[in-house]
């Protein structure tokens, strides 16, 4: 199995492109071979603590009502710093989805905290009849010290919704929800 961070390295080589900065959050993207979708990374610093931050990012791996789309959750295996969840999602005007997801947090001796995942439906049950699963989903938040009082976010996603829905009907959203996502985190981040 490719790890996501394995998958992040192999992407490396490819430059992501601006696509628009909000609220002092930059925006980017690239292509991944294989993928109709782009991969997304958006950036911003924040007065919040690297450690409230990844331990929101983290989360308690329970149903979230704030998640976009989110309809259940079940925790299938769980650790300190490693957890594997199985998501059920109802997105508009699609066929509901599903997808199991690691999630693996990871502490650097340089102050700073990584949150890797992707999709682990190894582990998922059988696909409920009706739904699409999931089979593209792996990105990371990186949070890292900034200067005094600062921290600097990373959020890098791809994920593709499956299905046949036209990229360019994918693509605002997807945007729009990785957005949503960063302004949560630092919502829920302590401040320095």
């Amino acid at each position: 199995m490719i790890s996501a961070l394995t998958l992040l390295l192999l992407a490396a080589d490819v430059p992501y492109t601006k696509v628009d900065e909000v609220d002092g959050v930059l925006i980017e993207s690239r292509p991944v071979e294989g993928s109709k979708v782009v991969e997304l990374r958006l950036t911003t610093t924040t007065d919040r603590t690297v450690k409230s931050l990844c331990a929101a990012a983290f989360g308690n791996g329970k149903f979230d009502p704030e998640e976009s789309d989110l309809k259940a959750r079940t925790i299938l295996s769980e650790s300190e710093n490693e957890r594997v969840t199985y998501d059920h999602i109802s997105p508009p005007m699609v066929a509901n989805r599903d997808y199991a997801v690691r999630a693996r947090r990871v502490f650097s001796d340089d102050g700073s905290c990584r949150m890797f995942f992707s999709a682990a439906n190894d582990l998922a049950p059988p696909l409920p009849e009706g739904w699409v699963r999931i089979q593209k989903l792996t990105g990371v938040w990186q949070f890292e010290p900034a200067g005094p009082g600062k921290t600097k976010i990373t959020y890098v996603i791809h994920s593709d919704p499956a299905g046949a829905i036209p990229p360019f009907l994918v693509e605002g959203t997807r945007r729009k929800i990785a957005l949503k996502w960063m302004k949560l985190m630092i919502s829920r981040g302590a401040p320095s």
